[in-house]
């Protein structure tokens, strides 16, 4: 074989060769799904902002009697967990979304689920920031609770009604 043909076998080969890669690459490409768009999570935040700004922060009025608790002091005791880095904002839940859930449970007595349910989460979700939020205020019992005294109030002591069932529990 001369030369010329030998170089020629190369270019075809060469050619050929290209031409699959080029081929294996083509089909690699067809076969990708696209991407998941994720707008209904979109959707979601924005009702569980939405569910917020309603029927918690909307007044002091609706704050009180979801949370038992006023706007004002509420933003503070948050403020006084990041103060004192008991509690922090997560990629999920912020701490007054945190503490709100905390408090409503607290304070209606309501289930896990139904919290789940009224502020979007699941009760997995709710359980977990439940006894973070638990723990977290377990850290401020000694500045939050104090020690009872062993002392009759004079409120009650002076009381007609109540009185009388004190008076059995000195002497017995």
């Amino acid at each position: 074989m001369d030369r010329k043909i030998k170089m020629l076998i190369y270019v075809v080969a060469a050619q050929w060769f290209i031409n699959m890669i080029t081929l294996v690459v083509q089909s690699r490409k067809r076969k990708r799904r696209e991407a998941i768009t994720y707008a209904p999570i979109d959707e979601r935040d924005r009702m569980r902002r939405g569910y917020f700004d309603n029927k918690i922060w909307k007044n002091d009025t609706t704050c009180v009697n979801m949370l038992r608790l006023r706007r004002e002091p509420f933003f503070r005791f948050c403020q006084l967990f990041r103060d004192r880095n008991l509690l922090n904002d997560t990629i999920h839940l912020t701490v007054e979304q945190q503490l709100a859930m905390f408090l409503h449970t607290v304070g209606h007595n309501i289930r896990n689920r139904v919290i789940g349910a009224n502020f979007g989460r699941s009760g997995e979700v709710v359980s977990h920031y439940f006894k973070r939020v638990l723990h977290a205020i377990g850290e401020l019992r000694d500045d939050l609770i104090r020690k009872p005294s062993l002392e009759t109030q004079t409120k009650i002591e002076g009381n007609y009604r109540w009185d009388p069932y004190f008076k059995v529990c000195e002497t017995e």
